[in-house]
């Protein structure tokens, strides 16, 4: 038997898609309202992500991948991209194409 831990599914699909990625998580307990200020990304579209608290987000360039966690307010608050300073924390953790996990936003 083989357990795999979330991060590390990440991390192998990455890798075999060959694709920047980056790894959300949230409290599941915030309010819609505020999880949608520190991940503006995210709508009422996600509604089984958002229940989920957690996603992967693939891209086609590194430099795409950027822009979206530069919108991600994780616990080192605000960010140049997001403003926002609420109560909600995403938790933002990228992936490289050989599904290596890089920067978080801890």
């Amino acid at each position: 038997m083989t357990i795999f831990e979330t991060h590390n599914i990440f991390a192998e699909y990455a890798r075999l898609a060959k694709k920047w990625c980056i790894c959300i998580s949230w409290d599941t307990d915030n309010n819609i309202d505020e999880l949608f200020k520190a991940a503006p990304y995210l709508n009422l579209n996600h509604l089984q992500i958002i229940s989920d608290g957690q996603a992967l987000l693939t891209f086609d360039s590194e430099d795409e991948m950027w822009v979206f966690y530069n919108q991600t307010v994780g616990d080192d608050g605000p960010t140049k991209s997001n403003p926002y300073s609420g109560p909600c924390r995403v938790y933002a953790l990228t992936i490289s194409p050989d599904g290596i996990f890089q920067n978080e936003n801890t």
